[in-house]
């Protein structure tokens, strides 16, 4: 199988974690798209778009699937990190002490009322199981490109959070995974 993960659009700059807040891209869904056509170029057309429920993800994986003429399908196992109670609020306005706390374990456990990045793992792994043999797409959040980092390109939790993911549109943002 082949996948070709893109993360999704920029999106606002942010001063905290937003893991599964519902943010808009910078620009459109359709300029989204069209980016992502390009940096699929000649490679093996997808037989199927995937992406998370968020519209970050959703509404450009939608107008991707349209232009490619394949199916769209979302899947909550694809939703970004929880931070659960720390979403949409200021690092600054954190506990400094709780958000060390999980800094020195962030593999193996979430903030107050989040997950873990192997949690996150967990999930992708299991959306994984279920895909077929064909070429696949997928616009991604940034959690979830470094899980697939850590399931199929053999990566270790800390080296692929420490590799930036870049977001659609920039020089090079398309990940491809075979297996």
């Amino acid at each position: 199988m082949i996948l070709y993960a893109l993360r999704h659009a920029a999106t606002p700059a942010a001063a905290g974690p937003v893991g599964r807040l519902d943010v808009p891209i910078v620009g459109t869904h359709a300029a989204a798209a069209e980016a992502a056509l390009h940096a699929l170029g000649a490679r093996a057309r997808p037989t199927v778009v995937w992406s998370s429920p968020l519209s970050r993800c959703g509404d450009t994986a939608r107008a991707l699937a349209t232009r490619l003429r394949v199916p769209h399908a979302l899947d909550e196992r694809l939703l970004e990190i929880s931070y659960g109670e720390w979403e949409g609020r200021r690092w600054d306005d954190l506990p400094s002490d709780a958000t060390a706390a999980w800094m020195r374990d962030w593999e193996h456990h979430g903030p107050p009322g989040g997950e873990s990045a192997q949690a996150v793992g967990r999930r992708v792994a299991e959306w994984l199981a279920a895909l077929p043999g064909t070429p696949q797409l997928l616009i991604a959040h940034a959690g979830v490109v470094r899980a697939l980092r850590v399931l199929l390109a053999g990566s270790t939790w800390p080296d692929a959070m420490a590799v930036p993911v870049a977001h659609l549109g920039q020089p090079e943002a398309m990940a491809e995974f075979r297996t």
